[in-house]
């Protein structure tokens, strides 16, 4: 039998926040979790397999492939540890990751995770991208596979409307 849990993170209700499913690992291989996130068809799937009481290894596949790293799906499967007991309300839980050693502690009300920095560089953005966006960001960065591009007010950023068709078609 195989124990999944879907999860709205960052919630402040039903049917809001961004949902992530948990599924506890017992041994699935990597074909079949990537299967399964693709059948539950949500932006991150996490799989935690337990190490010992307050250490799990957890991975994050989307529908088409396993992620470095995933906020919302880390956030989600702490919740389910605590939720379910597996842990102390006091214990900090400790993930293995492809991204390194991840942590989490409830914490004011709510989980506070730690992640580790990723460093960003300074990044000659192709002007495609900003077209895209119906942007010019004033600077861009590349943080890994990321940017992070840098609007001119709060109004530019509520103001995009993207174009993902031509977003799809870019590298």
């Amino acid at each position: 039998m195989i124990r999944l849990f879907h999860v709205n993170a960052f919630a402040h209700g039903p049917f809001t926040g961004n949902p992530a499913m948990v599924v506890l690992n017992q041994g699935l291989d990597e074909v079949t979790m990537q299967r399964m996130a693709a059948e539950f068809c949500l932006s991150e799937t996490a799989f935690l397999e337990a190490i010992t009481g307050d250490h799990y290894r957890l991975r994050w596949f989307t529908p088409q492939l396993e992620v470095d790293l995933c906020g919302h799906g880390t956030l989600a499967a702490a919740h389910v540890i605590w939720a379910l007991g597996l842990a102390l309300p006091a214990q900090s839980l400790r993930f293995d990751t492809r991204s390194g050693l991840l942590t989490a502690v409830q914490a004011e009300g709510g989980i506070r995770l730690d992640f580790p920095a990723i460093a960003m560089a300074p990044l000659t953005l192709d002007a495609a991208y900003g077209q895209a966006l119906g942007v010019t960001p004033r600077h861009c960065l590349a943080a890994g596979a990321k940017f992070v591009l840098e609007l001119g007010s709060e109004a530019e950023v509520r103001a995009i409307k993207p174009d993902f068709q031509a977003l799809r078609a870019l590298p």
